[in-house]
């Protein structure tokens, strides 16, 4: 075990120029969107823990009208027999159908030290020669379940803006406090490590006591734009199944409730909806190849087809 004051590497694994995932919890994880889309990741990807950031510098575990994170204790008969603090711990995954591998980090939105914990982030990262940084979140809106949702990006360059204008996004504007994910995309840029956020819209409704814990839609749509991204290759299946549900619930209440069936319809019909379709994201090496495959192949073809007559 390396353990270096503000972060414990329990060991070291060989990776290739790995992309790093992020997810935490805390002010944008509406909809449970960050830390879905990293645990997504680590279950399907089989992740290993190797490494992780201490507590003790970074909470305050109780703050006055703030929400508290106190560490969860489970007593029985005057035993403490199970505790929860909050956890920042990476993992990492070999990928063999890639030329790189995977470093996932799940934390715990920190209440103290930004700077210092995002650069410890970002430090371990570039230690092992990451390639990029994806951060995502979700925030609550009166956005119709029915449609796909919105998803803004915000990167550290304008050469990874200009890939993610292909990924059906809309770009940040957005001036005021940081998100957690702003400070690591701040971080991210000071060691010039490319990165990008993506930020997907969560269904909430209040005026119904309708709200989404868990966004398998919000999460989905993230996934898809990473999944094309990174060329992996992410089975949906069990997201498909949560947003089903999801939409079963939603559709019952919308049945029983005639007023919320109107607000619902008055969403869609002033929703602008754009539907993500993966784009053709090819290497100039492979694009040569299909082009001279399509030759290769067309070459002894007739321009014309006279076998019907005319």
């Amino acid at each position: 075990m390396d353990e270096k004051g503000n972060l414990i590497v329990n060991i070291k694994p060989t990776l290739r120029n790995p992309y790093i995932i992020c997810g935490l919890t805390g002010w944008v994880d509406g909809g449970e969107v960050s830390t879905g889309v990293v645990e997504y990741f680590i279950e399907q990807f089989k992740g290993k823990t190797f490494a992780e950031i201490p507590n003790s510098r970074y909470y305050v575990y109780q703050v006055p009208g703030e929400e508290s994170l106190r560490p969860i204790f489970k007593m029985q008969e005057g035993l403490i027999v199970e505790t929860q603090f909050p956890k920042n711990e990476f993992y990492y995954a070999v990928n063999p159908d890639s030329d790189r591998d995977l470093i996932f980090f799940r934390g715990t939105e920190p209440s103290l030290y930004w700077e210092e914990y995002a650069d410890t982030v970002i430090s371990l990262a570039c230690s092992f020669g990451a390639a990029r940084l994806y951060v995502s979140g979700g925030v609550l809106d009166d956005t119709p379940y029915t449609r796909e949702p919105v998803i803004s990006c915000a990167c550290t360059s304008s050469k990874v803006k200009k890939e993610m204008e292909k990924y059906n996004v809309t770009f940040s504007s957005r001036e005021g406090p940081a998100t957690f994910n702003q400070m690591l995309l701040f971080a991210s840029k000071r060691k010039n490590l490319e990165g990008m956020s993506l930020t997907a819209r969560v269904p909430y409704y209040p005026e119904y006591e309708v709200a989404l814990d868990y966004s398998a839609k919000s999460i989905e749509a993230i996934l898809a734009r990473l999944n094309n991204l990174m060329r992996l290759n992410i089975n949906f299946t069990e997201l498909n199944k949560e947003i089903k549900e999801t939409e079963r619930s939603l559709d019952l209440i919308r049945q029983q409730n005639p007023e919320f069936n109107a607000y619902i319809e008055e969403l869609e019909n002033n929703y602008l909806e754009t539907q993500y379709h993966d784009p053709l994201n090819i290497s100039p090496k492979e694009g040569i190849k299909l082009a001279e495959d399509f030759l290769r192949t067309n070459k002894y073809k007739p321009h014309g087809d006279n076998s019907a007559g005319g």
